[in-house]
Protein backbone atom coordinates (compact mmCIF):
# COMPACT_ATOMS: atom_id res chain seq x y z
CA UNK A 1 0.00 0.00 0.00
CA UNK A 2 1.20 3.42 -1.12
CA UNK A 3 2.17 5.87 1.54
CA UNK A 4 -1.31 8.13 0.74
CA UNK A 5 -3.28 5.08 1.25
CA UNK A 6 -2.12 4.10 4.72
CA UNK A 7 -2.15 8.04 6.11
CA UNK A 8 -6.02 7.64 4.23
CA UNK A 9 -6.97 4.56 6.23
CA UNK A 10 -5.18 5.92 9.45
CA UNK A 11 -7.36 9.12 9.06
CA UNK A 12 -10.34 6.72 8.69
CA UNK A 13 -9.28 4.78 11.79
CA UNK A 14 -9.13 8.02 14.07
CA UNK A 15 -12.84 8.91 12.63
CA UNK A 16 -14.01 5.91 13.64
CA UNK A 17 -12.23 5.98 17.14
CA UNK A 18 -14.43 7.76 19.56
CA UNK A 19 -12.74 10.76 21.54
CA UNK A 20 -11.91 10.46 24.89
CA UNK A 21 -14.40 12.03 27.40
CA UNK A 22 -12.99 15.44 28.70
CA UNK A 23 -11.54 14.60 32.41
CA UNK A 24 -13.72 17.73 33.72
CA UNK A 25 -16.94 16.31 32.48
CA UNK A 26 -16.24 13.19 34.43
CA UNK A 27 -15.95 15.49 37.69
CA UNK A 28 -18.82 17.27 37.07
CA UNK A 29 -20.95 14.54 37.22
CA UNK A 30 -19.90 13.39 39.99
CA UNK A 31 -20.36 16.57 41.52
CA UNK A 32 -23.60 16.77 40.60
CA UNK A 33 -24.32 13.26 41.32
CA UNK A 34 -23.27 14.18 44.55
CA UNK A 35 -25.35 17.49 45.21
CA UNK A 36 -28.18 15.43 44.03
CA UNK A 37 -28.94 13.04 46.33
CA UNK A 38 -27.49 14.99 49.27
CA UNK A 39 -30.82 17.75 48.27
CA UNK A 40 -33.14 14.69 47.28
CA UNK A 41 -34.13 13.05 50.93
CA UNK A 42 -34.95 17.24 51.65
CA UNK A 43 -37.52 17.27 49.19
CA UNK A 44 -39.15 14.25 49.37
CA UNK A 45 -38.77 12.60 53.17
CA UNK A 46 -39.44 9.13 51.41
CA UNK A 47 -36.16 9.02 50.13
CA UNK A 48 -33.99 9.24 53.27
CA UNK A 49 -32.34 6.00 52.01
CA UNK A 50 -30.14 8.08 49.28
CA UNK A 51 -28.06 9.45 52.57
CA UNK A 52 -26.70 6.68 53.09
CA UNK A 53 -24.48 6.64 49.52
CA UNK A 54 -24.73 10.67 49.38
CA UNK A 55 -20.88 11.12 49.58
CA UNK A 56 -19.38 8.45 47.65
CA UNK A 57 -19.80 10.81 44.50
CA UNK A 58 -17.99 13.68 46.46
CA UNK A 59 -15.66 11.12 48.18
CA UNK A 60 -14.41 9.36 44.74
CA UNK A 61 -14.41 12.82 43.25
CA UNK A 62 -11.71 14.23 45.55
CA UNK A 63 -9.66 11.59 46.03
CA UNK A 64 -9.25 10.28 42.55
CA UNK A 65 -5.75 11.40 41.22
CA UNK A 66 -7.18 12.26 37.63
CA UNK A 67 -9.09 15.45 39.23
CA UNK A 68 -8.06 19.03 38.76
CA UNK A 69 -9.23 21.38 40.86
CA UNK A 70 -11.25 19.13 42.64
CA UNK A 71 -12.57 22.53 45.51
CA UNK A 72 -14.29 23.50 42.34
CA UNK A 73 -15.88 20.68 41.59
CA UNK A 74 -17.23 20.45 45.05
CA UNK A 75 -18.42 24.01 45.19
CA UNK A 76 -20.65 22.95 42.23
CA UNK A 77 -21.77 20.16 43.93
CA UNK A 78 -22.22 22.05 47.00
CA UNK A 79 -24.25 24.71 45.09
CA UNK A 80 -26.50 22.31 43.32
CA UNK A 81 -27.51 20.38 47.10
CA UNK A 82 -27.93 24.05 48.33
CA UNK A 83 -29.68 25.53 45.42
CA UNK A 84 -32.29 22.35 45.44
CA UNK A 85 -32.74 22.13 49.18
CA UNK A 86 -33.78 25.45 49.24
CA UNK A 87 -36.25 25.63 46.26
CA UNK A 88 -39.07 25.93 48.44
CA UNK A 89 -37.63 29.60 49.17
CA UNK A 90 -38.33 30.85 45.28
CA UNK A 91 -41.97 31.56 46.50
CA UNK A 92 -40.36 35.25 47.34
CA UNK A 93 -38.52 35.44 44.42
CA UNK A 94 -36.97 32.89 41.97
CA UNK A 95 -32.94 34.25 42.52
CA UNK A 96 -33.56 33.20 46.05
CA UNK A 97 -32.28 29.86 45.92
CA UNK A 98 -29.46 30.61 43.88
CA UNK A 99 -28.41 33.45 45.66
CA UNK A 100 -28.52 31.64 49.39
CA UNK A 101 -27.03 28.58 47.92
CA UNK A 102 -23.92 30.90 46.49
CA UNK A 103 -23.83 32.38 50.33
CA UNK A 104 -23.71 28.85 51.66
CA UNK A 105 -22.30 27.07 49.09
CA UNK A 106 -18.75 28.15 50.57
CA UNK A 107 -18.76 26.97 54.03
CA UNK A 108 -18.98 23.43 52.57
CA UNK A 109 -15.65 23.39 50.81
CA UNK A 110 -13.67 22.46 54.07
CA UNK A 111 -14.63 18.71 53.09
CA UNK A 112 -12.98 19.41 49.66
CA UNK A 113 -9.45 21.11 51.25
CA UNK A 114 -9.28 17.95 54.14
CA UNK A 115 -10.29 14.96 52.42
CA UNK A 116 -7.73 15.17 49.49
CA UNK A 117 -4.74 16.20 51.35
CA UNK A 118 -5.15 14.15 54.27
CA UNK A 119 -6.04 10.69 51.77
CA UNK A 120 -3.00 11.35 49.81
CA UNK A 121 -0.53 11.77 52.66
CA UNK A 122 -1.69 9.19 54.90
CA UNK A 123 -3.19 5.79 54.13
CA UNK A 124 -6.31 6.52 56.26
CA UNK A 125 -9.50 4.88 55.43
CA UNK A 126 -12.15 5.84 53.52
CA UNK A 127 -14.55 4.56 56.12
CA UNK A 128 -12.45 6.27 58.78
CA UNK A 129 -11.09 9.62 56.87
CA UNK A 130 -15.52 10.33 55.15
CA UNK A 131 -17.76 10.33 58.51
CA UNK A 132 -14.60 12.45 60.20
CA UNK A 133 -14.07 14.99 57.45
CA UNK A 134 -17.82 15.57 57.06
CA UNK A 135 -19.07 16.08 60.32
CA UNK A 136 -16.16 18.81 61.10
CA UNK A 137 -17.55 19.91 57.78
CA UNK A 138 -20.84 20.34 58.79
CA UNK A 139 -19.74 21.50 62.54
CA UNK A 140 -17.81 24.45 60.70
CA UNK A 141 -21.18 25.23 58.10
CA UNK A 142 -23.50 25.95 61.17
CA UNK A 143 -21.28 28.02 63.04
CA UNK A 144 -19.76 30.26 60.79
CA UNK A 145 -22.51 30.67 57.71
CA UNK A 146 -24.12 33.71 57.89
CA UNK A 147 -26.63 33.38 60.90
CA UNK A 148 -25.16 30.22 61.85
CA UNK A 149 -28.12 28.53 59.72
CA UNK A 150 -27.95 24.83 61.03
CA UNK A 151 -30.28 24.10 58.22
CA UNK A 152 -30.11 20.65 56.00
CA UNK A 153 -27.60 18.31 58.28
CA UNK A 154 -27.58 15.02 56.83
CA UNK A 155 -28.75 13.17 60.42
CA UNK A 156 -32.04 14.78 60.23
CA UNK A 157 -33.32 13.51 57.22
CA UNK A 158 -33.58 9.28 59.31
CA UNK A 159 -35.70 11.31 61.81
CA UNK A 160 -38.47 9.42 61.44
CA UNK A 161 -36.22 5.82 62.26
CA UNK A 162 -36.82 6.75 66.12
CA UNK A 163 -34.37 3.72 67.04
CA UNK A 164 -31.39 4.98 65.04
CA UNK A 165 -32.31 8.63 66.44
CA UNK A 166 -31.67 7.70 70.08
CA UNK A 167 -27.91 7.95 70.12
CA UNK A 168 -28.49 11.60 69.64
CA UNK A 169 -29.02 12.22 73.70
CA UNK A 170 -24.96 11.37 73.25
CA UNK A 171 -23.59 13.09 70.27
CA UNK A 172 -26.74 15.08 68.92
CA UNK A 173 -27.48 15.26 65.03
CA UNK A 174 -24.03 14.57 64.63
CA UNK A 175 -23.74 11.33 65.48
CA UNK A 176 -26.27 10.48 63.21
CA UNK A 177 -24.81 11.99 60.43
CA UNK A 178 -21.41 10.29 61.03
CA UNK A 179 -23.15 7.14 60.82
CA UNK A 180 -24.60 7.85 57.12
CA UNK A 181 -20.67 9.05 56.28
CA UNK A 182 -19.67 6.21 57.58
CA UNK A 183 -21.69 4.28 54.95
CA UNK A 184 -20.90 6.40 52.10
CA UNK A 185 -16.99 5.86 53.29
CA UNK A 186 -16.83 2.24 53.48
CA UNK A 187 -18.82 2.12 49.42
CA UNK A 188 -16.15 4.39 48.27
CA UNK A 189 -13.35 2.11 49.68
CA UNK A 190 -15.24 -0.74 48.21
CA UNK A 191 -15.21 1.17 44.71
CA UNK A 192 -11.35 2.06 45.01
CA UNK A 193 -10.50 -1.58 45.63
CA UNK A 194 -11.53 -1.89 42.42
CA UNK A 195 -11.63 -6.24 42.69
CA UNK A 196 -8.59 -6.31 44.60
CA UNK A 197 -10.37 -7.38 47.72
CA UNK A 198 -8.52 -8.93 50.66
CA UNK A 199 -8.77 -8.53 54.50
CA UNK A 200 -5.80 -6.03 54.15
CA UNK A 201 -7.89 -3.46 52.01
CA UNK A 202 -11.80 -4.40 53.12
CA UNK A 203 -11.69 -4.50 57.06
CA UNK A 204 -12.23 -0.96 57.37
CA UNK A 205 -15.63 -1.38 55.78
CA UNK A 206 -16.70 -3.53 58.90
CA UNK A 207 -16.67 -0.25 60.54
CA UNK A 208 -20.10 0.63 59.05
CA UNK A 209 -21.93 -2.59 60.29
CA UNK A 210 -20.49 -2.78 63.73
CA UNK A 211 -21.22 1.04 63.70
CA UNK A 212 -24.93 0.94 62.61
CA UNK A 213 -25.46 -1.99 65.13
CA UNK A 214 -24.16 -0.67 68.30
CA UNK A 215 -26.65 2.70 67.47
CA UNK A 216 -29.78 0.73 66.85
CA UNK A 217 -29.01 -1.75 69.91
CA UNK A 218 -28.60 1.32 72.15
CA UNK A 219 -31.82 3.17 70.86
CA UNK A 220 -34.07 -0.18 71.27
CA UNK A 221 -33.10 -0.59 75.19
CA UNK A 222 -33.75 3.50 74.95
CA UNK A 223 -37.03 3.54 73.34
CA UNK A 224 -38.17 1.15 76.21
CA UNK A 225 -38.43 3.86 78.43
CA UNK A 226 -42.26 5.53 77.38
CA UNK A 227 -43.15 8.29 78.26
CA UNK A 228 -45.88 9.42 80.69
CA UNK A 229 -48.35 12.23 80.29
CA UNK A 230 -46.76 15.27 82.59
CA UNK A 231 -50.40 16.65 83.70
CA UNK A 232 -50.67 19.88 81.38
CA UNK A 233 -53.27 19.85 78.64
CA UNK A 234 -52.67 21.75 75.82
CA UNK A 235 -54.77 23.07 72.94
CA UNK A 236 -52.46 23.21 69.67
CA UNK A 237 -54.13 25.79 67.35
CA UNK A 238 -53.32 25.45 63.57
CA UNK A 239 -55.17 28.48 61.96
CA UNK A 240 -53.85 28.36 58.01
CA UNK A 241 -54.48 31.64 58.29
CA UNK A 242 -52.33 34.37 56.11
CA UNK A 243 -49.75 36.10 57.94
CA UNK A 244 -46.50 37.66 56.83
CA UNK A 245 -47.13 41.45 57.92
CA UNK A 246 -50.15 42.74 55.91
CA UNK A 247 -51.53 45.44 58.14
CA UNK A 248 -54.63 45.66 56.31
CA UNK A 249 -55.41 42.28 57.14
CA UNK A 250 -54.11 41.76 60.79
CA UNK A 251 -57.55 42.34 62.48
CA UNK A 252 -59.90 40.74 60.42
CA UNK A 253 -57.14 38.03 60.92
CA UNK A 254 -57.02 38.10 64.10
CA UNK A 255 -61.03 38.02 64.78
CA UNK A 256 -61.16 34.70 62.58
CA UNK A 257 -58.32 32.63 64.86
CA UNK A 258 -60.25 34.22 68.27
CA UNK A 259 -63.60 32.53 66.85
CA UNK A 260 -62.12 29.65 65.40
CA UNK A 261 -60.50 28.82 69.06
CA UNK A 262 -63.50 29.20 70.73
CA UNK A 263 -65.23 27.20 68.35
CA UNK A 264 -63.29 24.24 69.56
CA UNK A 265 -62.05 24.66 72.71
CA UNK A 266 -64.33 24.06 75.20
CA UNK A 267 -63.87 25.82 78.28
CA UNK A 268 -61.59 24.06 80.58
CA UNK A 269 -60.74 21.53 78.01
CA UNK A 270 -56.81 22.73 78.16
CA UNK A 271 -54.74 24.23 80.66
CA UNK A 272 -52.71 26.08 77.96
CA UNK A 273 -54.20 27.50 74.43
CA UNK A 274 -51.16 27.73 71.65
CA UNK A 275 -51.30 30.24 69.04
CA UNK A 276 -48.55 30.38 66.20
CA UNK A 277 -45.93 32.57 65.73
CA UNK A 278 -46.88 36.00 64.08
CA UNK A 279 -50.88 35.09 64.91
CA UNK A 280 -50.87 38.89 65.11
CA UNK A 281 -48.72 40.33 62.18
CA UNK A 282 -48.33 43.67 64.00
CA UNK A 283 -46.76 44.85 66.99
CA UNK A 284 -49.28 43.86 69.73
CA UNK A 285 -49.44 47.35 71.21
CA UNK A 286 -50.56 49.18 67.62
CA UNK A 287 -54.40 48.20 68.77
CA UNK A 288 -55.81 47.78 71.90
CA UNK A 289 -57.91 44.82 70.91
CA UNK A 290 -55.10 43.01 70.11
CA UNK A 291 -54.69 42.54 74.09
CA UNK A 292 -57.77 42.90 75.15
CA UNK A 293 -58.86 39.64 72.77
CA UNK A 294 -56.19 37.44 74.16
CA UNK A 295 -56.57 38.28 77.31
CA UNK A 296 -60.60 37.86 77.50
CA UNK A 297 -59.91 34.43 75.42
CA UNK A 298 -57.62 33.45 78.50
CA UNK A 299 -60.48 34.37 80.99
CA UNK A 300 -63.48 32.87 78.67
CA UNK A 301 -62.11 29.54 77.65
CA UNK A 302 -60.12 29.24 81.43
CA UNK A 303 -56.40 28.71 80.23
CA UNK A 304 -53.40 30.19 79.76
CA UNK A 305 -52.64 31.59 76.50
CA UNK A 306 -49.65 31.75 74.27
CA UNK A 307 -49.84 33.70 71.06
CA UNK A 308 -47.20 35.12 68.60
CA UNK A 309 -46.98 39.08 67.72
CA UNK A 310 -44.63 41.74 66.86
CA UNK A 311 -43.48 44.00 69.35
CA UNK A 312 -41.56 47.54 69.12
CA UNK A 313 -37.64 47.40 69.93
CA UNK A 314 -37.79 51.03 68.81
CA UNK A 315 -39.97 53.22 66.52
CA UNK A 316 -37.10 55.61 64.91
CA UNK A 317 -35.75 53.88 63.45
CA UNK A 318 -38.39 51.22 63.09
CA UNK A 319 -37.00 47.92 64.51
CA UNK A 320 -39.13 45.06 66.28
CA UNK A 321 -39.22 41.70 67.75
CA UNK A 322 -40.66 38.60 67.19
CA UNK A 323 -42.41 38.02 70.47
CA UNK A 324 -44.40 35.32 72.28
CA UNK A 325 -46.72 37.12 74.73
CA UNK A 326 -47.87 34.47 77.89
CA UNK A 327 -51.23 35.57 79.58
CA UNK A 328 -52.99 33.93 82.54
CA UNK A 329 -56.16 32.39 82.89
CA UNK A 330 -57.41 35.28 84.54
CA UNK A 331 -55.79 37.69 81.26
CA UNK A 332 -52.90 38.90 82.69
CA UNK A 333 -49.99 39.50 80.48
CA UNK A 334 -47.63 37.67 82.68
CA UNK A 335 -44.42 37.28 80.47
CA UNK A 336 -42.97 37.62 76.87
CA UNK A 337 -40.12 36.22 74.98
CA UNK A 338 -37.85 38.05 72.07
CA UNK A 339 -36.89 35.75 69.40
CA UNK A 340 -33.07 35.37 69.92
CA UNK A 341 -32.01 33.83 66.74
CA UNK A 342 -33.27 35.73 63.50
CA UNK A 343 -33.33 34.37 60.04
CA UNK A 344 -30.89 36.17 57.67
CA UNK A 345 -32.34 38.75 55.24
CA UNK A 346 -35.76 37.60 56.03
CA UNK A 347 -35.98 38.84 59.51
CA UNK A 348 -32.79 41.04 59.71
CA UNK A 349 -30.14 42.66 57.49
CA UNK A 350 -26.57 41.10 58.32
CA UNK A 351 -23.76 43.47 57.81
CA UNK A 352 -25.78 46.31 58.69
CA UNK A 353 -22.60 47.57 61.09
CA UNK A 354 -20.93 47.62 58.11
CA UNK A 355 -22.56 50.00 55.93
CA UNK A 356 -26.11 51.20 58.13
CA UNK A 357 -28.71 51.46 55.51
CA UNK A 358 -29.57 54.72 56.24
CA UNK A 359 -26.21 56.23 56.20
CA UNK A 360 -24.64 55.43 53.00
CA UNK A 361 -25.47 54.38 49.02
CA UNK A 362 -24.44 50.58 49.70
CA UNK A 363 -26.86 50.18 52.90
CA UNK A 364 -29.83 51.22 51.31
CA UNK A 365 -29.13 49.29 47.69
CA UNK A 366 -28.61 46.39 50.20
CA UNK A 367 -31.91 47.01 52.15
CA UNK A 368 -33.72 47.87 48.31
CA UNK A 369 -32.63 44.42 47.18
CA UNK A 370 -33.91 42.36 49.77
CA UNK A 371 -37.44 43.90 49.40
CA UNK A 372 -37.52 43.68 46.06
CA UNK A 373 -36.57 39.56 46.55
CA UNK A 374 -38.52 39.00 49.52
CA UNK A 375 -41.56 41.64 49.10
CA UNK A 376 -41.09 43.58 52.72
CA UNK A 377 -38.43 45.00 54.49
CA UNK A 378 -36.42 43.63 57.14
CA UNK A 379 -36.80 45.70 60.50
CA UNK A 380 -36.12 42.49 62.81
CA UNK A 381 -33.59 43.12 65.69
CA UNK A 382 -33.14 39.74 68.36
CA UNK A 383 -34.16 39.90 72.05
CA UNK A 384 -31.41 39.86 74.90
CA UNK A 385 -32.53 36.32 76.79
CA UNK A 386 -33.93 33.20 76.73
CA UNK A 387 -37.25 33.43 78.84
CA UNK A 388 -38.32 30.09 80.43
CA UNK A 389 -42.45 30.44 81.29
CA UNK A 390 -44.19 28.21 84.40
CA UNK A 391 -47.97 26.49 84.30
CA UNK A 392 -48.71 26.00 87.88
CA UNK A 393 -51.48 23.53 88.39
CA UNK A 394 -53.86 22.89 91.22
CA UNK A 395 -52.61 20.23 92.73
CA UNK A 396 -48.85 21.86 92.93
CA UNK A 397 -48.17 20.78 89.88
CA UNK A 398 -45.61 22.82 88.07
CA UNK A 399 -44.04 22.51 84.38
CA UNK A 400 -41.47 24.84 82.76
CA UNK A 401 -41.31 25.70 79.53
CA UNK A 402 -39.18 27.62 76.79
CA UNK A 403 -40.35 29.02 73.04
CA UNK A 404 -38.26 28.40 70.37
CA UNK A 405 -39.81 30.70 67.41
CA UNK A 406 -39.60 29.49 63.71
CA UNK A 407 -36.50 28.27 63.08
CA UNK A 408 -35.07 28.65 66.41
CA UNK A 409 -36.31 24.86 66.58
CA UNK A 410 -32.76 24.13 64.73
CA UNK A 411 -30.54 25.55 67.09
CA UNK A 412 -29.44 22.77 69.61
CA UNK A 413 -27.84 25.59 71.46
CA UNK A 414 -31.05 27.06 72.63
CA UNK A 415 -32.67 23.36 73.50
CA UNK A 416 -29.61 22.68 75.77
CA UNK A 417 -29.70 26.38 77.14
CA UNK A 418 -33.38 26.20 78.10
CA UNK A 419 -32.74 21.92 79.73
CA UNK A 420 -30.07 24.11 81.57
CA UNK A 421 -32.65 26.35 82.83
CA UNK A 422 -34.86 24.05 83.94
CA UNK A 423 -37.59 23.81 81.17
CA UNK A 424 -39.67 20.66 80.84
CA UNK A 425 -40.75 21.37 77.46
CA UNK A 426 -40.35 23.09 74.33
CA UNK A 427 -43.25 25.11 72.71
CA UNK A 428 -42.66 25.54 69.25
CA UNK A 429 -44.48 28.54 67.99
CA UNK A 430 -43.77 28.88 64.01
CA UNK A 431 -45.27 30.72 61.02
CA UNK A 432 -43.87 29.24 57.54
CA UNK A 433 -46.19 30.61 55.58
CA UNK A 434 -46.87 28.57 51.85
CA UNK A 435 -43.28 27.13 51.50
CA UNK A 436 -44.56 23.70 51.69
CA UNK A 437 -43.81 20.37 52.82
CA UNK A 438 -40.12 19.75 52.07
CA UNK A 439 -39.51 22.90 55.26
CA UNK A 440 -42.61 21.80 57.36
CA UNK A 441 -41.19 18.17 57.42
CA UNK A 442 -37.40 19.63 57.63
CA UNK A 443 -38.84 21.71 60.70
CA UNK A 444 -40.37 18.83 62.22
CA UNK A 445 -37.03 16.74 61.96
CA UNK A 446 -35.39 19.32 63.89
CA UNK A 447 -37.98 19.17 66.44
CA UNK A 448 -37.61 15.52 66.53
CA UNK A 449 -34.22 15.41 67.38
CA UNK A 450 -34.46 18.49 69.80
CA UNK A 451 -36.85 15.98 72.06
CA UNK A 452 -34.19 12.59 72.08
CA UNK A 453 -31.04 15.30 72.36
CA UNK A 454 -32.82 16.94 75.73
CA UNK A 455 -35.35 13.72 76.56
CA UNK A 456 -38.24 16.35 76.79
CA UNK A 457 -41.28 16.71 74.93
CA UNK A 458 -41.25 19.38 71.54
CA UNK A 459 -44.42 20.73 71.04
CA UNK A 460 -45.03 22.24 67.14
CA UNK A 461 -47.28 24.98 66.68
CA UNK A 462 -47.75 26.36 63.30
CA UNK A 463 -49.73 28.30 61.17
CA UNK A 464 -49.87 26.43 58.25
CA UNK A 465 -48.74 23.19 59.78
CA UNK A 466 -47.01 20.79 60.85
CA UNK A 467 -48.20 21.12 64.27
CA UNK A 468 -47.83 18.22 66.95
CA UNK A 469 -46.34 16.84 70.15
CA UNK A 470 -43.06 15.13 70.05
CA UNK A 471 -42.57 13.00 72.84
CA UNK A 472 -38.86 12.53 75.00
CA UNK A 473 -38.28 9.62 72.32
CA UNK A 474 -38.93 11.13 69.59
CA UNK A 475 -42.52 9.36 68.47
CA UNK A 476 -45.09 12.12 67.18
CA UNK A 477 -48.52 13.25 67.71
CA UNK A 478 -49.53 15.17 64.53
CA UNK A 479 -52.32 17.32 64.52
CA UNK A 480 -54.47 16.29 61.65
CA UNK A 481 -57.06 18.44 59.95
CA UNK A 482 -61.19 17.51 59.59
CA UNK A 483 -59.98 16.45 56.07
CA UNK A 484 -57.43 14.34 57.45
CA UNK A 485 -54.17 16.71 56.03
CA UNK A 486 -51.78 17.35 58.13
CA UNK A 487 -50.50 20.60 56.68
CA UNK A 488 -52.37 23.68 54.45
CA UNK A 489 -55.46 23.02 56.76
CA UNK A 490 -57.06 24.42 60.14
CA UNK A 491 -57.20 22.44 62.86
CA UNK A 492 -57.64 21.85 66.37
CA UNK A 493 -55.15 19.25 68.80
CA UNK A 494 -56.05 18.43 72.47
CA UNK A 495 -53.50 16.37 74.03
CA UNK A 496 -51.52 16.30 77.23
CA UNK A 497 -48.00 16.71 76.86
CA UNK A 498 -45.60 14.18 77.65
CA UNK A 499 -43.09 14.64 81.09
CA UNK A 500 -39.56 14.82 80.68
CA UNK A 501 -37.57 11.97 81.28
CA UNK A 502 -37.35 10.77 84.88
CA UNK A 503 -33.11 10.71 84.93
CA UNK A 504 -32.74 14.56 84.03
CA UNK A 505 -30.61 16.11 81.76
CA UNK A 506 -28.74 13.85 79.31
CA UNK A 507 -25.33 13.39 78.30
CA UNK A 508 -25.73 15.79 75.05
CA UNK A 509 -27.67 18.65 77.57
CA UNK A 510 -24.74 18.91 79.86
CA UNK A 511 -21.43 18.16 77.32
CA UNK A 512 -23.06 19.06 73.95
CA UNK A 513 -21.26 18.71 70.29
CA UNK A 514 -18.29 16.22 71.76
CA UNK A 515 -18.42 14.12 68.35
CA UNK A 516 -18.12 17.33 66.71
CA UNK A 517 -15.26 18.92 68.27
CA UNK A 518 -14.04 15.39 68.27
CA UNK A 519 -13.95 15.28 64.45
CA UNK A 520 -12.76 18.68 64.12
CA UNK A 521 -9.77 17.85 66.46
CA UNK A 522 -9.06 14.99 64.35
CA UNK A 523 -9.01 16.81 61.20
CA UNK A 524 -7.11 19.82 62.33
CA UNK A 525 -4.73 17.29 63.15
CA UNK A 526 -3.92 15.28 60.60
CA UNK A 527 -4.62 18.27 58.05
CA UNK A 528 -1.23 19.77 60.00
CA UNK A 529 0.36 17.10 59.87
CA UNK A 530 0.55 16.46 56.33
CA UNK A 531 3.02 20.03 56.26
CA UNK A 532 5.26 18.02 58.11
CA UNK A 533 7.82 16.50 55.93
CA UNK A 534 8.85 12.85 55.77
CA UNK A 535 12.32 11.98 56.98
CA UNK A 536 14.22 9.36 54.76
CA UNK A 537 14.72 6.48 55.86
CA UNK A 538 17.88 4.88 56.27
CA UNK A 539 18.40 2.75 53.28
CA UNK A 540 16.72 5.66 51.07
CA UNK A 541 19.68 8.19 52.33
CA UNK A 542 22.54 6.09 52.11
CA UNK A 543 21.96 3.77 48.43
CA UNK A 544 25.42 2.61 48.77
CA UNK A 545 24.72 0.61 52.10
CA UNK A 546 22.60 -1.70 50.43
CA UNK A 547 23.72 -5.36 49.49
CA UNK A 548 24.71 -5.43 46.01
Amino acid sequence: MSRQGRRREARLAGAARPSPTPRWLGSLALALLGGILMAAPFLQVALWPLHYVALVPWALLLVRPTTERPALFLFIGAFCFLMMALGPFSLFHLAVPFVAAALYAPFVLPFGVLLPRIRHRFPVPLTVLVPVAWVATEWFRFQFSVGQAALFPMGTSQFRNTTLIQIADLTGTYGVSFLLALVSGAVADVVLTRRRWSWETLWPVGLAPLGFALALSYGVLQRMDEPVAGGLRLAIIQPNTTHYRDPARAPASFLEQLEFTRRHVPPGAAHLIAWPENAVDVPLSDDPRYHEGLAALARSQQAHVVAGAFSWASQAPPRVHTSAYYFSAEGELIGRYDKLHLIPWAEYLPFQSWFPREASAIGRAHAALTRRLLGYPSIGRPGRELVVFAWEGGDGNVQRFAVPICFEVSSAGFARLASDRGADFLLNITSEGFLGPPIYVHMLAHATFRAVENRMAVVRVANTGISGVIAPNGRAQLLRSAAGRLYLDAGVLLTAVPARAAHGRTFYSRYGDVLAYLCVVASMVLFAATFVRRRPSASSANPTSSTP
